[in-house]
């Protein structure tokens, strides 16, 4: 089933631009409302039956303050429906045109050569203050890493949503205390509206206001296909789901750029489709 809507070309090119020179852009209604309600259904389903509404294992860091908020990690290893969206769409496109070797020359430059670096699922009951998602970070425009967060319901300033200060993407460095924050921006979302932003922007999670309540967000992070992968996707999903998917797919899950075990093997760590 294909959750997600179609893009154009020309919308294509203007989400490029705005990551460029902002650091982001968001995808309005990327996930219509009725499919949206679905996943989100689907999202308290996986957390309360296959994950029993136990907590998975926090991040370190200044992440691990959200130890205690609903997280359901490698959500498409419990569901083929999100493993197809986050290994389908043309939101992978925008992506393309920031994380596709260009030098790769296996794979067409049509298709994705990068990879699917983690795919989870987070309910933002605590705020998060301004970090970077990597921790090597340089001047420019120019990147390896890229997040992505899919609003599953209403995301906003009241309920942990995303706040960014702008064009910070191309600066060395890591925020800090004496960060100027005078230029941020909320980023409030509608069920189904998708943030694409590179992992060097100056971000945060707002703290959830009286009244209101946190949702799901289906958080992303896509890579260059020569980084580490934060999960063995590959060793991960079962045969029965990864079967099923195309040579684009595979791309993004790993299958063409798994270092070899076999001391005879190639030394050439990229393989394309063969």
């Amino acid at each position: 089933m294909n959750f997600s809507r179609t893009l154009s070309e020309d919308s294509i090119k203007t989400h490029c631009q705005n990551i460029e020179s902002d650091g982001y852009s968001v995808i309005k209604g990327y996930v219509d409302l009725s499919n949206a309600a679905k996943l989100n259904a689907l999202a308290d389903d996986i957390f309360i039956t296959k994950r029993g509404g136990s907590l998975t294992a926090a991040p370190v860091g200044r992440q691990k303050v959200i130890a205690n908020d609903p997280i359901v990690s490698n959500v498409l290893y419990y569901s083929e429906e999100f493993l197809n969206l986050v290994t389908t769409g043309d939101h992978l496109k925008v992506y393309q045109s920031f994380l596709n070797d260009r030098y790769y020359g296996l794979i067409d430059q049509s298709n994705p050569n990068f990879m699917l670096a983690q795919c989870n699922l987070r309910k933002g009951a605590t705020a998060i203050d301004y970090h970077i998602d990597v921790r090597m970070n340089f001047e420019g425009p120019r990147t390896w890493s890229m997040q992505g967060i899919l609003a599953l319901d209403h995301r906003n300033r009241y309920n942990g949503g995303l706040k960014v200060i702008p064009g910070s993407h191309c600066q060395s460095g890591f925020p800090s205390d004496k960060t100027d924050k005078s230029s941020e921006i909320f980023v409030d979302l509608e069920p189904g509206d998708m943030a694409i932003f590179h992992s060097t922007l100056f971000h945060a999670t707002t703290p959830v206001t009286e009244g209101y309540d946190p949702t799901w967000g289906l958080l992303l992070t896509y890579r260059s296909w020569w980084c580490k992968p934060q999960y063995d996707y590959v060793r991960m999903l079962p045969a029965e789901m990864t079967d099923k998917l195309t040579n684009a797919q595979k791309t993004l899950i790993g299958f063409h750029s798994l270092p070899p075990s076999d001391p005879e093997a190639s030394p050439s760590l990229r393989t394309g489709y063969a």
